[in-house]
């Protein structure tokens, strides 16, 4: 068995023991828990990206379904516009004829004030019977001259008419084609983004697991050093009580060698009372100290 002084030094040995193993413990579980929250933060960071990646997708997907939209009518606006080419064409060679076979230099609108006027002139003014009638002719000749203007005024207009829808049209077919090129340029944009956040997820969750697999070696090596500490504390627990114990039976022996010391003073004390002879202040405290 052990003596005291070498249960004392062991002990010593044991708390210096548990005071490393505690700090190595600390360290570890410093490095454990940042390692953890590297790896925390990487997830959060994943779902946060793979939550943009949906938004993307949902957005880019819109567009996309815009666009499948938008095609097919700025086509059939472009085939009517072709169609409307053909008419514009045919409505110019027919105005390009008639112009041909008519020969008329002046508008509708000066033909009719010259009608005018000479009827005014008939009307107002004192004319023979000759003049009136070659004035009458006249007018007969320029109302027919009237009427041909007036078709061709007609063609002109259904010519102008064609060219605004034309134009029209092809504003409309030009602006549905910048708002497929754009929408298409968005969906695209959005496309390379959704790429590139999925080469920064992989990254990220290799930084995951790489995270990971350093916080599970901290925790193995500090759940090694924990058991380990508990091991060192059970031994030091062990050894206190061989000092408990050992310390516990040293009071022991003194309170019975003290016991033993007393009696024999009681003793003494008695026999000098029966003696009646004279007690000293030594013997009055050993008879205290009995009845106590």
């Amino acid at each position: 068995m052990a003596s005291p002084r070498e249960l004392v030094e062991e002990l010593n040995n044991l708390k210096a023991e548990v005071s490393r193993l505690r700090n190595a413990l600390n360290e570890l579980d410093r490095e454990k828990e940042s390692w953890f929250r590297k790896k925390d933060d990487c997830s959060k960071r994943i779902r946060e990206s793979i939550q943009k990646i949906k938004e993307n997708k949902s957005k880019r997907d819109s567009l996309t379904n815009e666009v499948k939209e938008l095609k097919p009518k700025r086509d059939s606006i472009n085939k009517e516009i072709g169609a409307k080419l053909n008419e514009f064409d045919s409505l110019k060679k027919e105005k390009t004829t008639l112009t041909k076979s008519l020969g008329i230099k002046d508008s509708s609108s000066r033909i009719k004030n010259q009608i005018e006027r000479l009827e005014f002139r008939i009307e107002t003014d004192t004319v023979s019977f000759e003049k009136e009638k070659e004035l009458m002719k006249k007018i007969k000749e320029l109302k027919k001259v009237y009427n041909d203007a007036v078709a061709l005024d007609e063609s002109g207009k259904k010519l102008k008419d064609s060219s605004d829808e034309i134009r029209k049209m092809r504003k409309e077919a030009n602006e549905i084609h910048k708002s497929v090129q754009e929408k298409a340029k968005q969906s695209q944009a959005l496309h390379n983004e959704i790429l590139k956040i999925s080469a920064e997820i992989d990254k990220m969750k290799a930084d995951e697991e790489a995270s990971f697999r350093k916080f599970a070696e901290y925790k193995k090596q500090f759940t090694e050093v924990n058991n380990n500490l508990k091991e060192i504390l059970r031994e030091m627990n062990n050894v206190k009580e061989q000092l408990d114990r050992i310390d516990s039976d040293r009071r022991e022996r003194k309170r019975q060698h003290e016991e033993s010391i007393l009696k024999s003073k009681e003793e003494i004390v008695n026999e000098k009372i029966r003696k009646g002879q004279k007690l000293t202040t030594e013997d009055l405290l050993v008879f205290q100290r009995v009845e106590k």
